[in-house]
């Protein structure tokens, strides 16, 4: 059951990791079409030079949220990871209420 459940976190992860890609690459061209329309509506070099300016800022930021949301699948990834083996087989329940009728010992199961 372990490999299984691998694949399909290693899966789950690799879909997140292509959404965010797919969204930068979005976004930058977004952010090359508003730079192409305010570069025509600009009559100065200068309001040219700020159409650059917010195109480079906003592909900057675009790749930005695509690396965090790379790393925020890769720490889900690994906290299911280490979720499953914290709850394995062995591991003892304290909220277990099972009463026994022999009080001379102490009932399997049951923390002190």
């Amino acid at each position: 059951m372990q490999p299984v459940k691998n694949a399909t976190a290693a899966a789950k992860e690799k879909m997140s990791n292509m959404a965010a890609s797919t969204k930068e690459k979005v976004d930058k061209a977004k952010a090359s079409a508003e730079e192409k329309v305010h570069k025509s509506t600009a009559h100065t070099k200068g309001g040219k030079e700020i159409a650059h300016q917010e195109k480079e800022a906003k592909e900057s930021e675009a790749e930005m949220r695509k690396h965090a949301a790379k790393a925020e699948n890769k720490a889900e990834r690994e906290e299911e990871k280490h979720l499953h083996h914290r709850t394995g087989a062995g591991v003892m329940d304290p909220t277990h209420t099972t009463t026994y009728t022999s009080t001379t010992t102490t009932p399997p199961g049951k923390y002190l």
